[in-house]
């Protein structure tokens, strides 16, 4: 008897930490609309695009490496 107890016991506890994630996950989405950015959303586009011009500079920067270098070699030719 103490088994079914001790099942039915565990079996509530789940349900209710289900149920109480559920209702604070509920209440802090209540103010966001889907497809609506909110201030995380804006702190990481803001990061990656800071990133994607760092890297489009690096990346520019040994394009025109590479082109002085060939042009230095067909001189050579």
């Amino acid at each position: 008897m103490t088994g079914v107890l001790v099942g039915v016991l565990l079996l509530v506890a789940i349900v209710l930490a289900v149920a109480l994630t559920h209702v604070v996950a509920t209440s802090r989405s209540a103010t966001h609309q889907p497809g609506q950015p909110d201030g995380l959303s804006d702190e990481v586009v803001t990061g990656l695009m800071a990133e994607l011009r760092k890297w489009q500079a690096e990346a520019a920067h040994w394009k025109a490496t590479a082109e002085r270098l060939q042009r230095e070699l067909d001189q050579r030719q």
